[in-house]
């Protein structure tokens, strides 16, 4: 068997990283060894201890993610250099088949699979935007990183492979593998009135704003309406949302981030994303599977997999009105229940977890 090494550019425990964990329960089953490279410059937020589950080594290095701007992406390469040269020791002293590099701003693996020759794997699960990091004067840099020899990216969506072929100007060595989706038992809770959730962080592209402001105008005809963001990074953050606001604390319930996402999703009636950019937002899919109704951006790849109108409802986030309009209609329970069932008989079909599985068999062994 082959000995495989993940790379992370975080200790935290998102979306991104979810993934990454999938790909490694599929390695470790398929008997490959498994290392796993974590920055040591950054806390642990819970990631350490999952990878601990499928690794035989954790190796904690000084380096940082590209991106934001070229000059600070040289910066970042001059300062990851001694972890480089580090890795590039350990990878021939340790005979490690395949590099696997998790996000588009870990750059430190593509750099140490050129040096020794050996195969690379880049999963990528951002868009091409400048809220993820990019920026137009990074083409030239990431044009000879995806250019490396024996260089497969992982796209998560045709559209994100489609955004980043025109960013960089040319056709790349990729295949697309949709995310795996976790199984969640849900119970659900009874409450009064009709909740509505948003579960994520807190940043601008999360467009956080339009979504209260149309929950203030649903709050004007429906009673008992009540929107519950949770993802918050501490109370400071809590309170910045209650000052965005006209909701009071009986309507609005803001809370710290949580990793039990099946209390939260039986909490709600509603999920509703309406981020400016995202690639594939694991929270819907795990929603759907969940059994609840969900509104979401369109900004997305979700698209190429579920149907609008009938799975789940789509909208413009630049188009708030159409926001308001969704969760008007949403009001209805035989709406909401016909969504919800929808969307997640559709998940079932789509059979993400098993399709996925097969797909990183095939990338770890060819």
């Amino acid at each position: 068997m082959s000995h495989l090494l993940f790379i992370n550019h975080t200790r935290q425990l998102h979306g991104s990283e979810q993934v990454m964990l999938h790909s490694m329960r599929v390695a470790q089953a398929a008997g490959h060894r498994v290392t796993v490279v974590l920055p040591s410059h950054v806390a642990d937020e819970g990631l350490d201890a999952a990878v601990e589950a499928y690794a035989s080594r954790v190796l904690r290095l000084p380096y940082r993610p590209i991106g934001i701007s070229w000059w600070r992406t040289m910066l970042v390469q001059v300062y990851n250099l001694y972890a480089l040269c580090w890795l590039v020791r350990y990878i021939r002293r340790e005979k490690v088949d395949v590099v696997y590099s998790n996000t588009s701003v870990t750059s430190i693996g593509v750099q140490a699979a050129r040096w020794t020759g050996r195969k690379h794997l880049w999963h990528f699960h951002e868009p091409v935007d400048k809220l993820y990091g990019w920026n137009a004067t990074l083409k030239g840099v990431y044009r000879r990183l995806l250019g490396t020899k024996r260089n497969t990216l992982i796209c998560i969506s045709k559209r994100q492979l489609g955004e980043w072929e025109q960013a960089v100007g040319q056709s790349l060595p990729a295949t697309v593998v949709y995310n795996p989706v976790r199984e969640i038992q849900v119970k659900r809770v009874a409450h009064k009135g009709i909740r509505i959730g948003f579960l994520g962080c807190f940043e601008t592209r999360k467009n956080i704003s339009v979504l209260l402001c149309a929950v203030e105008r649903i709050s004007e005809t429906v009673a008992d309406v009540q929107l519950v963001l949770c993802g918050a990074k501490n109370e400071e953050e809590k309170r910045a949302i209650y000052r965005q606001t006209t909701l009071t604390e009986s309507s609005l319930d803001v809370r710290l981030h949580t990793n039990d996402v099946a209390a939260f999703f039986g909490e709600i009636d509603i999920l509703v994303l309406p981020s400016l950019q995202e690639t594939m937002p694991l929270v819907v899919m795990e929603a759907l599977q969940a059994g609840v109704c969900v509104i979401q951006t369109t900004h997305s790849g979700l698209s190429e997999l579920l149907r609008d109108g009938e799975d789940t409802l789509f909208f413009a986030p630049e188009q708030p009105e159409t926001l308001v309009a969704l969760l008007r209609t949403c009001m209805d329970g035989n709406v909401r229940e016909r969504l919800a069932a929808n969307g997640q008989r559709r998940v079932k079909e789509l059979d993400c977890n098993k399709r996925f599985e097969v797909a990183m068999q095939q990338l770890f062994a060819s």
